[in-house]
C-alpha cells in the first residue's frame, strides 16, 4: 500500500489536483486527501513552524501593547521610550542576524515596524505635539518603507497598506468629510478604487516575477476588502426604508455605491474568470452580489406588499415571498459558481 502511495505522489502533482478540483471532478473531501498525499511531511513541518512563529510574534506584540495600556500611568517617559526603542533595535539586529530571506527574519522586522508605530504614538503623547492622528500614521508609514522593501514579505507589505489606508481614512474623517469635499458614499468608492489599484499593482508585480507576492491570500484579502468597503453604501441604498439602517449608516442613500459595487463585481468577473482564473475571488464577488440582491428583494416587497408587523395577514405573505426569493437566489448563485468552476478548470487545463 505504501508503494502505491509513493507512486501516486510521484505521478500526480499538487497543480494537477488543483485543476481537478476547479473542474469539479473531485469533492472537497477527496481534494483534502489528495493534497495530503501530494505534499511531503517537510511541508507540514514548515507550515506548522511558520504558523507557531506568527502566532507567537502576534502574542508578543499584543503583550507589549497591553503592558503599556495597563501600566501607562506608572511608567515614566524614559521607561516608555527605553522599552520601545530597545525593542526596535533588538528586532532589527536580530532580523539581520537571522537573515531577511527567512521567515524568522521577516517576522522580526515586522515586529520592529509595529513598535515604531508605538514609539511615534508615545512621542506624540509625552511631548503633546498636537499632531493630528493621520499625521502620525503618515509618519509611521514613511519611516518603515525601507524595512518593508527590504523584507520582501507579503505580510509586511500588507501591514504597511493597512497603515496607509488608516492614515487616509483618518484624514478623510477629520478633513474631507467635515468640509463636504466627499460624502460617505464617495469616500467608500474612492477607497474601493484605491484597493483595486493596489490589487492591480500586485498582479503586475507577480507577473513581473515578484514571487514573494504570489501568496494566494494577498489577492483574496484585497478583493474582499475592496468589495466590503463599497458594499456598505451599496446596501444602504435599497434599505433606506429601515430607520435603524439610516441611523447606523447615515442619512444619505446614493446610487453611486450601487454602481460602484456592480462595476467592481464586473471587473473581478472578467479578470478572474478569463485572464487570471481564481475561483476564490469569484466566490467572494458572487456572495456580495447575492446579499445585495436579497436586500433589493426586501425593498421591492416593502414597496409593493409591505411588511405590516401588526397583522399576520400583512407580514406572513411578505416573509414567505422573501424566503422564496432568497432560496431562489441562493440556488442560482450555487449553480453559477458551479459553472464558473468548470470554466476555470477548463481554462487552467488548456493553459
Amino acid at each position: 500500500m505504501r508503494a502505491v502511495t509513493e507512486r501516486q505522489k510521484e505521478a500526480v502533482s499538487l497543480t494537477e489536483v488543483d485543476t481537478l478540483r476547479r473542474a469539479g471532478l473531485i469533492s472537497a473531501r477527496q481534494y483534502l486527501d489528495a493534497v495530503y498525499l501530494c505534499r511531503e511531511p517537510e511541508f507540514w513541518v514548515r507550515w506548522a513552524l511558520r504558523a507557531v512563529l506568527a502566532l507567537g510574534a502576534g502574542h508578543l506584540l499584543a503583550g507589549i501593547i497591553f503592558f503599556f495600556a495597563y501600566n501607562w500611568d506608572d511608567l515614566s517617559p524614559v521607561a516608555k521610550f527605553a522599552i520601545l526603542q530597545n525593542g526596535i533595535v533588538v528586532s532589527v539586529i536580530a532580523a539581520l542576524f537571522v537573515k531577511l530571506d527567512r521567515i524568522g527574519g521577516q517576522v522580526l522586522l515586522i515586529a520592529g515596524s509595529v513598535l515604531v508605530g508605538g514609539l511615534i504614538a508615545v512621542v506624540g503623547q509625552v511631548y503633546q505635539t498636537g499632531a493630528d492622528a493621520f499625521d502620525l500614521f503618515v509618519l509611521w508609514a514613511i519611516v518603515i518603507i525601507p524595512w518593508v522593501v527590504a523584507s520582501r514579505s507579503a505580510a509586511h507589505w500588507f501591514i504597511w497598506l493597512v497603515i496607509v489606508f488608516a492614515a487616509f481614512n483618518l484624514y478623510a474623517a477629520q478633513v474631507l468629510l467635515p468640509i463636504g469635499t466627499l460624502s460617505v458614499a464617495e469616500l467608500s468608492c474612492l477607497l474601493t478604487l484605491m484597493t483595486i489599484v493596489v490589487l492591480a499593482m500586485r498582479e503586475l508585480a507577480v507577473l513581473a516575477g515578484a514571487a514573494w507576492l504570489d501568496a494566494g491570500w494577498t489577492r483574496l484579502v484585497l478583493a474582499f476588502a475592496g468589495l466590503a468597503i463599497v458594499f456598505v453604501p451599496a446596501i444602504r441604498y435599497p434599505l433606506d426604508i429601515i430607520p435603524f439602517i439610516e441611523y447606523l449608516l447615515g442619512p444619505e442613500a446614493q446610487l453611486l455605491g450601487v454602481l460602484a459595487l456592480v462595476a467592481t463585481v464586473a471587473v473581478f468577473s472578467v479578470v478572474y474568470i478569463r485572464l487570471l482564473p481564481d475561483f476564490g475571488v469569484i466566490a467572494i464577488s458572487t456572495g456580495f452580489l447575492a446579499i445585495f440582491l436579497m436586500t433589493v428583494g426586501i425593498r421591492v416587497l416593502a414597496e409593493t406588499i409591505g411588511f405590516d408587523w401588526s397583522a399576520a395577514s400583512g407580514i406572513v405573505p411578505s416573509l414567505v415571498l422573501l424566503v422564496l426569493w432568497c432560496a431562489a437566489l441562493t440556488t442560482a448563485t450555487l449553480k453559477s459558481l458551479a459553472i464558473v468552476r468548470r470554466h476555470i478548470g477548463t481554462v487552467v487545463t488548456d493553459g
